[in-house]
């Protein structure tokens, strides 16, 4: 039996917001959210959401397999978007659409 030593992620240091996991158990993925001593240790929620533990840098790595959020491009909600650039007069009978 051989055991793969070699790592997905060779980084030293990790940002706010990062998604990373366990180098010892790849199945332990979280976010980092915090950090202390320069760097050599963060803090991460993990994935449950709930739990937030420490980890030394040499512990962890990023995760190639985080999915991040689609961005969204066609936004269904009843936000309107108002072009601040364009004049618009604005009377008591203007229909803004709740823009202002």
């Amino acid at each position: 039996m051989s055991i793969d030593t070699t790592s997905q992620c060779d980084c030293d240091f990790f940002d706010f917001g990062d998604f990373v996991r366990s180098r010892q158990n790849p199945n332990l993925t979280g976010q980092v959210i915090g950090e202390r001593n320069w760097g050599d240790e963060y803090q991460i929620r993990l994935a449950d959401g709930a739990s937030v533990i420490w980890w030394h840098g040499i512990e962890m790595e990023h995760d190639p397999e985080a999915e991040l959020p689609p961005a969204k491009e066609d936004d269904q909600t009843n936000v309107v978007h108002v072009d601040f650039t364009k004049a618009r007069g604005l009377r008591p009978d203007t229909i803004t659409g709740g823009a202002a």
